[in-house]
Protein backbone atom coordinates (compact mmCIF):
# COMPACT_ATOMS: atom_id res chain seq x y z
CA UNK A 1 0.00 0.00 0.00
CA UNK A 2 1.47 3.43 -0.74
CA UNK A 3 1.49 6.22 2.07
CA UNK A 4 -1.48 8.65 1.73
CA UNK A 5 0.33 12.34 1.32
CA UNK A 6 -1.12 13.95 4.53
CA UNK A 7 -1.64 12.63 8.36
CA UNK A 8 -3.26 15.31 10.69
CA UNK A 9 -1.27 15.88 14.18
CA UNK A 10 -1.94 18.44 17.08
CA UNK A 11 -4.09 21.16 15.28
CA UNK A 12 -2.81 20.55 11.55
CA UNK A 13 -1.88 18.51 8.26
CA UNK A 14 1.14 17.32 8.08
CA UNK A 15 3.38 15.11 5.10
CA UNK A 16 2.92 11.97 6.40
CA UNK A 17 6.45 11.18 7.27
CA UNK A 18 6.23 13.96 9.62
CA UNK A 19 3.73 12.45 11.61
CA UNK A 20 5.62 11.22 14.58
CA UNK A 21 5.91 10.13 18.75
CA UNK A 22 8.71 10.01 20.12
CA UNK A 23 9.89 6.79 20.88
CA UNK A 24 9.92 7.73 24.91
CA UNK A 25 6.66 9.34 25.07
CA UNK A 26 4.41 7.48 27.35
CA UNK A 27 2.18 7.00 24.31
CA UNK A 28 4.50 4.83 22.42
CA UNK A 29 6.62 2.81 25.09
CA UNK A 30 4.19 1.66 27.23
CA UNK A 31 1.21 2.26 25.27
CA UNK A 32 -0.28 5.17 27.47
CA UNK A 33 -3.06 6.16 24.49
CA UNK A 34 -6.28 6.40 23.79
CA UNK A 35 -8.00 5.87 20.36
CA UNK A 36 -11.27 5.61 17.59
CA UNK A 37 -11.27 3.43 14.64
CA UNK A 38 -13.81 5.19 12.56
CA UNK A 39 -15.06 4.15 8.81
CA UNK A 40 -15.43 6.65 5.95
CA UNK A 41 -17.64 5.06 3.10
CA UNK A 42 -17.96 5.71 -0.20
CA UNK A 43 -20.99 5.70 -2.38
CA UNK A 44 -22.53 7.77 -5.45
CA UNK A 45 -19.00 9.99 -5.84
CA UNK A 46 -19.70 10.60 -2.02
CA UNK A 47 -17.60 10.40 0.98
CA UNK A 48 -19.25 9.24 4.37
CA UNK A 49 -18.34 9.13 7.95
CA UNK A 50 -19.75 6.56 10.22
CA UNK A 51 -21.21 6.97 13.48
CA UNK A 52 -18.05 9.65 13.72
CA UNK A 53 -19.39 11.57 16.48
CA UNK A 54 -20.24 8.25 18.22
CA UNK A 55 -16.79 7.32 18.42
CA UNK A 56 -15.49 11.08 19.31
CA UNK A 57 -17.53 10.50 22.22
CA UNK A 58 -16.47 7.18 23.70
CA UNK A 59 -12.47 8.92 22.81
CA UNK A 60 -13.57 11.37 25.71
CA UNK A 61 -14.69 8.07 27.88
CA UNK A 62 -11.50 6.52 27.63
CA UNK A 63 -9.59 10.12 28.11
CA UNK A 64 -11.75 10.44 31.32
CA UNK A 65 -11.05 7.46 32.58
CA UNK A 66 -6.81 7.86 32.06
CA UNK A 67 -7.03 11.50 33.27
CA UNK A 68 -6.16 12.84 30.36
CA UNK A 69 -7.10 16.02 28.39
CA UNK A 70 -6.47 17.44 24.98
CA UNK A 71 -6.08 20.96 23.40
CA UNK A 72 -8.94 20.11 21.07
CA UNK A 73 -12.76 20.07 20.75
CA UNK A 74 -14.61 17.13 19.43
CA UNK A 75 -15.25 19.72 16.68
CA UNK A 76 -11.65 20.41 16.04
CA UNK A 77 -11.33 16.76 15.61
CA UNK A 78 -14.74 15.73 13.97
CA UNK A 79 -13.12 18.51 10.98
CA UNK A 80 -9.89 17.03 11.31
CA UNK A 81 -11.51 13.74 10.25
CA UNK A 82 -13.31 15.13 7.51
CA UNK A 83 -10.13 17.32 6.16
CA UNK A 84 -7.82 14.65 6.25
CA UNK A 85 -10.24 11.86 4.00
CA UNK A 86 -10.23 15.34 1.70
CA UNK A 87 -6.60 16.19 1.56
CA UNK A 88 -5.83 12.56 0.69
CA UNK A 89 -8.62 12.61 -1.93
CA UNK A 90 -9.59 9.48 -0.50
CA UNK A 91 -13.00 8.45 -2.71
CA UNK A 92 -12.92 4.60 -1.75
CA UNK A 93 -13.80 2.96 1.61
CA UNK A 94 -11.64 4.48 4.75
CA UNK A 95 -10.47 3.63 8.00
CA UNK A 96 -9.20 6.17 10.26
CA UNK A 97 -7.42 5.89 13.42
CA UNK A 98 -8.06 8.99 15.78
CA UNK A 99 -5.58 8.36 18.95
CA UNK A 100 -4.84 10.36 21.85
CA UNK A 101 -1.46 9.76 23.86
CA UNK A 102 0.21 10.99 26.73
CA UNK A 103 3.84 12.09 25.38
CA UNK A 104 7.13 12.17 27.46
CA UNK A 105 7.17 12.87 30.77
CA UNK A 106 9.52 13.92 33.49
CA UNK A 107 12.40 12.78 33.29
CA UNK A 108 11.79 10.89 30.32
CA UNK A 109 9.17 8.44 33.01
CA UNK A 110 7.46 6.18 31.58
CA UNK A 111 5.15 6.10 34.88
CA UNK A 112 5.78 9.49 35.82
CA UNK A 113 2.86 11.64 36.04
CA UNK A 114 2.10 14.46 32.90
CA UNK A 115 -0.26 16.49 31.35
CA UNK A 116 1.74 16.51 28.17
CA UNK A 117 -0.53 15.13 25.45
CA UNK A 118 -1.20 14.92 21.88
CA UNK A 119 -3.30 13.96 19.51
CA UNK A 120 -2.47 11.96 15.56
CA UNK A 121 -5.12 10.92 13.46
CA UNK A 122 -4.10 8.92 9.95
CA UNK A 123 -6.13 7.76 7.37
CA UNK A 124 -6.08 4.57 4.59
CA UNK A 125 -7.72 3.15 2.14
CA UNK A 126 -9.60 -0.15 3.70
CA UNK A 127 -11.50 -2.44 1.73
CA UNK A 128 -14.00 -5.19 3.80
CA UNK A 129 -12.98 -8.35 4.70
CA UNK A 130 -12.78 -10.88 1.38
CA UNK A 131 -14.26 -13.02 4.42
CA UNK A 132 -17.37 -11.15 4.23
CA UNK A 133 -19.89 -13.34 2.75
CA UNK A 134 -17.91 -16.87 3.01
CA UNK A 135 -17.07 -16.40 6.35
CA UNK A 136 -14.41 -16.81 8.75
CA UNK A 137 -13.10 -19.80 11.20
CA UNK A 138 -12.63 -18.96 14.64
CA UNK A 139 -10.98 -20.89 17.46
CA UNK A 140 -11.22 -20.48 21.28
CA UNK A 141 -8.49 -18.76 22.75
CA UNK A 142 -6.13 -20.03 25.53
CA UNK A 143 -5.58 -16.45 26.56
CA UNK A 144 -8.50 -14.98 28.82
CA UNK A 145 -9.71 -12.01 28.27
CA UNK A 146 -8.41 -9.15 30.60
CA UNK A 147 -10.93 -7.60 32.93
CA UNK A 148 -12.30 -4.40 34.60
CA UNK A 149 -9.76 -4.57 37.90
CA UNK A 150 -6.97 -5.14 36.01
CA UNK A 151 -6.70 -3.63 32.54
CA UNK A 152 -10.86 -2.04 32.16
CA UNK A 153 -11.51 -3.31 28.30
CA UNK A 154 -14.34 -0.61 28.11
CA UNK A 155 -11.09 1.85 27.86
CA UNK A 156 -10.22 2.00 24.65
CA UNK A 157 -5.98 1.77 25.09
CA UNK A 158 -3.20 0.47 23.11
CA UNK A 159 -1.65 -1.20 26.01
CA UNK A 160 -5.07 -3.23 25.99
CA UNK A 161 -3.87 -5.02 22.58
CA UNK A 162 -1.33 -6.73 23.78
CA UNK A 163 -4.09 -9.21 25.24
CA UNK A 164 -5.51 -9.47 21.88
CA UNK A 165 -2.66 -9.73 19.52
CA UNK A 166 -1.29 -12.88 21.35
CA UNK A 167 -4.34 -14.91 21.10
CA UNK A 168 -4.90 -13.45 17.33
CA UNK A 169 -1.62 -14.40 16.47
CA UNK A 170 -1.93 -17.69 18.47
CA UNK A 171 -5.27 -18.22 15.93
CA UNK A 172 -2.98 -17.02 13.00
CA UNK A 173 -0.28 -19.93 13.92
CA UNK A 174 -2.98 -22.87 14.37
CA UNK A 175 -4.19 -22.09 11.38
CA UNK A 176 -7.55 -20.10 12.04
CA UNK A 177 -8.87 -16.59 10.29
CA UNK A 178 -9.65 -15.03 13.97
CA UNK A 179 -10.42 -16.27 17.76
CA UNK A 180 -12.70 -15.79 20.81
CA UNK A 181 -11.34 -14.71 23.77
CA UNK A 182 -13.06 -16.06 27.19
CA UNK A 183 -13.42 -13.89 30.32
CA UNK A 184 -12.42 -14.81 33.79
CA UNK A 185 -15.62 -16.49 34.45
CA UNK A 186 -14.62 -18.87 31.63
CA UNK A 187 -17.74 -17.23 29.54
CA UNK A 188 -17.53 -15.37 26.14
CA UNK A 189 -15.99 -12.05 26.12
CA UNK A 190 -15.03 -10.42 22.41
CA UNK A 191 -12.89 -11.40 19.32
CA UNK A 192 -9.47 -9.41 19.29
CA UNK A 193 -10.70 -6.30 17.48
CA UNK A 194 -14.70 -7.11 17.35
CA UNK A 195 -17.62 -8.14 19.24
CA UNK A 196 -19.41 -11.20 19.05
CA UNK A 197 -23.08 -11.68 18.03
CA UNK A 198 -24.82 -14.93 18.37
CA UNK A 199 -28.03 -16.41 16.35
CA UNK A 200 -29.86 -19.12 18.40
CA UNK A 201 -33.20 -20.08 17.92
CA UNK A 202 -34.03 -17.08 16.00
CA UNK A 203 -32.78 -14.62 18.83
CA UNK A 204 -30.14 -12.48 19.06
CA UNK A 205 -27.51 -12.68 21.91
CA UNK A 206 -24.36 -10.58 22.44
CA UNK A 207 -22.13 -10.49 26.10
CA UNK A 208 -23.03 -7.35 28.04
CA UNK A 209 -21.02 -4.39 29.20
CA UNK A 210 -19.90 -6.50 32.11
CA UNK A 211 -18.37 -9.37 30.44
CA UNK A 212 -15.00 -7.88 29.52
CA UNK A 213 -16.29 -5.86 26.05
CA UNK A 214 -15.64 -2.98 24.94
CA UNK A 215 -18.90 -1.43 24.40
CA UNK A 216 -19.52 -1.35 20.68
CA UNK A 217 -20.87 1.29 18.46
CA UNK A 218 -21.14 -1.15 15.59
CA UNK A 219 -23.06 -3.55 18.05
CA UNK A 220 -25.69 -0.69 18.86
CA UNK A 221 -26.16 -0.14 15.11
CA UNK A 222 -26.67 -4.14 15.04
CA UNK A 223 -29.05 -3.87 17.50
CA UNK A 224 -31.26 -0.66 16.45
CA UNK A 225 -31.31 -2.56 12.82
CA UNK A 226 -32.41 -5.32 14.09
CA UNK A 227 -35.16 -4.05 16.02
CA UNK A 228 -36.09 -1.79 12.90
CA UNK A 229 -35.66 -3.67 10.33
CA UNK A 230 -35.94 -7.35 10.92
CA UNK A 231 -38.61 -7.00 14.38
CA UNK A 232 -35.87 -9.24 16.25
CA UNK A 233 -34.53 -7.47 19.92
CA UNK A 234 -30.40 -7.81 20.46
CA UNK A 235 -30.55 -9.45 24.41
CA UNK A 236 -27.54 -8.75 26.24
CA UNK A 237 -26.26 -11.68 28.88
CA UNK A 238 -23.51 -13.92 29.31
CA UNK A 239 -22.81 -16.73 26.47
CA UNK A 240 -21.39 -20.00 26.89
CA UNK A 241 -18.73 -21.46 24.81
CA UNK A 242 -20.70 -24.34 23.89
CA UNK A 243 -23.44 -22.22 22.98
CA UNK A 244 -21.22 -21.29 20.04
CA UNK A 245 -21.41 -24.90 18.64
CA UNK A 246 -24.89 -24.93 18.46
CA UNK A 247 -25.80 -21.67 17.76
CA UNK A 248 -27.45 -21.17 14.29
CA UNK A 249 -25.13 -18.36 13.53
CA UNK A 250 -22.66 -16.44 15.12
CA UNK A 251 -20.78 -13.36 13.58
CA UNK A 252 -18.23 -10.21 14.54
CA UNK A 253 -18.90 -6.67 14.73
CA UNK A 254 -17.02 -3.61 14.87
CA UNK A 255 -15.73 -0.86 13.19
CA UNK A 256 -12.95 -2.74 10.89
CA UNK A 257 -14.82 -5.78 10.86
CA UNK A 258 -18.33 -4.60 9.77
CA UNK A 259 -20.05 -7.64 10.03
CA UNK A 260 -18.19 -10.59 9.48
CA UNK A 261 -19.95 -13.94 9.70
CA UNK A 262 -18.12 -16.92 11.55
CA UNK A 263 -18.86 -20.05 9.63
CA UNK A 264 -16.78 -22.31 12.38
CA UNK A 265 -15.36 -22.50 15.90
CA UNK A 266 -12.97 -24.97 16.86
CA UNK A 267 -13.48 -26.41 13.33
CA UNK A 268 -17.04 -27.23 14.06
CA UNK A 269 -19.42 -25.81 11.84
CA UNK A 270 -21.79 -23.19 13.12
CA UNK A 271 -25.05 -23.88 11.68
CA UNK A 272 -24.85 -25.03 8.16
CA UNK A 273 -21.10 -23.71 7.93
CA UNK A 274 -21.92 -20.80 5.88
CA UNK A 275 -22.82 -17.26 6.59
CA UNK A 276 -26.37 -17.40 7.69
CA UNK A 277 -30.14 -15.71 6.74
CA UNK A 278 -30.13 -13.12 9.35
CA UNK A 279 -26.41 -12.52 9.68
CA UNK A 280 -26.46 -11.85 5.52
CA UNK A 281 -29.70 -9.38 6.05
CA UNK A 282 -27.73 -7.26 8.92
CA UNK A 283 -24.91 -7.21 6.39
CA UNK A 284 -27.46 -5.19 3.44
CA UNK A 285 -29.01 -3.01 6.10
CA UNK A 286 -25.39 -2.32 7.58
CA UNK A 287 -24.30 -1.36 4.31
CA UNK A 288 -27.49 1.03 3.06
CA UNK A 289 -27.10 2.88 6.50
CA UNK A 290 -23.12 3.42 7.07
CA UNK A 291 -23.26 5.09 2.88
CA UNK A 292 -26.44 7.10 3.88
CA UNK A 293 -28.91 5.03 1.80
CA UNK A 294 -31.32 4.72 4.02
CA UNK A 295 -32.87 6.09 7.59
CA UNK A 296 -30.53 6.92 10.04
CA UNK A 297 -29.09 10.64 8.50
CA UNK A 298 -27.63 11.15 12.06
CA UNK A 299 -25.04 8.39 11.77
CA UNK A 300 -23.86 10.21 8.79
CA UNK A 301 -21.26 13.11 8.04
CA UNK A 302 -20.93 13.50 4.77
CA UNK A 303 -17.15 14.76 3.63
CA UNK A 304 -16.98 18.22 2.65
CA UNK A 305 -16.14 18.96 -1.11
CA UNK A 306 -11.80 19.50 -1.69
CA UNK A 307 -12.46 23.52 -1.72
CA UNK A 308 -13.88 23.44 1.52
CA UNK A 309 -10.73 22.27 3.07
CA UNK A 310 -8.47 24.06 5.37
CA UNK A 311 -5.28 24.23 4.54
Amino acid sequence: MTAPDYAWQNGRLVRWDECVVHARSQGAFWGANVFEGVRAYADDGAMRAFRLDDHLARLRRSMKSLHMEIAHSDAELKRACLDLVRANDLTVDTHLCVVAYFDQGPNFDPLAYTTSTGVHITALPMPRSPKHEVGAAASIASWRRISDDSMPPRIKTGANYHNSRLAQHEAVRNGYDTTLLLNQRGTVAEAPGACVVMVRDGVLVTPPGTSGVLEGITVDTVARLAEERLGLSLHRREIDRTELYVADEVFLCGTLAELLPITSVDRTPVGSGRRGPITALLQNHYDDVARGRSDHPEWSTLVPARQEVSA
